[in-house]
């Protein structure tokens, strides 16, 4: 372990930058801070009062944070406003292209917009159900979608639907490999879902719990998984374990695999920040 910082006032959530080796941290007092590896912070804003959730590129060039009330604000890597805007109905799922060109945000209207880093909106449609979850490719100028409850879809940055698909479980968190081939799906009940890049199922990975948080590695090397029953779980790419611990005393909340499949971040509900490293 080469991290362990606590946040008094509670973590939201977390992100982490493959290419920059940054971690992005949002607090429920409304700061944003950036740290290195070893946990020496770079940055720190605040007033992000109401945040909601995260996006961070993987260059650590530029982020985006939905904040309570349908605002979407746009930072640079110095943590420093570029635009915000507002829309109508909460936003519910955010996502960024890893080199921050593009920002998607679905509101709870089942409307996704796709604006550009210099507040340019290239396509604005609708989904089936509003999507909680967005990840661009890194291959293709693709994003993939998830609902909470049942659909998964695939759009170009122009709107157009590629496929969708219904799938017949919750979902709790969602992770896309870089190249699109292997969409991963926290299902709860019917464990770590896997899918191939058109969102047919390919298998499951069943785990000792219930598991609602799932992250990997870029380098398709290592997942990570939580469930309700506040355990982890370090397994191999393919699903093997290798490592699980219990941590009902202080619950995960957000987590965040390293690129290489060798290092995990925690932020845990007490607010602690810990990396892991294997």
């Amino acid at each position: 372990m080469t991290l362990d910082d606590v946040f008094p006032e509670g973590i939201v959530t977390l992100k982490f930058a493959a290419e920059a080796r940054t971690l992005l941290v949002g607090t429920k007092s409304g700061h944003l801070l950036t740290l290195r590896e070893d946990g020496t912070q770079v940055c720190r804003e605040r007033g992000f009062d109401g945040l909601r959730m995260l996006a961070w590129c993987e260059t650590g060039k530029f982020g985006a944070a939905a904040l309570q009330g349908g605002e979407l604000v746009c930072f640079d890597e110095q943590l420093k406003t570029l635009w915000k805007v507002k829309f109508t109905g909460e936003v519910v799922g955010l996502g960024i292209s890893p080199f921050g060109s593009h920002i998607a945000a679905s509101t709870e209207s089942s409307r996704v917009h796709i604006v550009t880093t210099d507040k340019r909106e290239i396509a604005k449609f609708e989904t089936t159900r509003p999507l909680e979850f967005i990840q661009f490719l890194q291959d293709s100028p693709k994003l993939i979608g998830a609902a909470e409850f049942g659909h998964l879809c695939c759009h170009t940055l122009d709107g157009r639907e590629e496929w969708n698909e219904r799938i017949a479980n919750n979902v709790g968190n969602m992770v896309v490999s870089g190249c699109g081939k292997r969409i991963l799906l926290a299902a709860f009940n019917h464990g770590i879902q896997v899918l191939n890049e058109n969102g047919k199922q390919k298998g499951a990975f069943m785990i000792d719990g219930i598991p609602n948080l799932v992250s990997a590695s870029s380098s398709r090397k290592r997942i990570a998984a939580t469930t309700l029953e506040h355990r982890l779980y370090w397994l191999k790419y393919e699903g093997e374990l290798v490592w699980a611990c219990d941590l009902s005393a202080d619950p995960v909340i957000s987590m965040a695999v390293g690129p290489l499949g060798n290092r995990l971040f925690i932020a845990t509900t007490s607010g602690r920040l810990l990396q892991l490293v294997w």
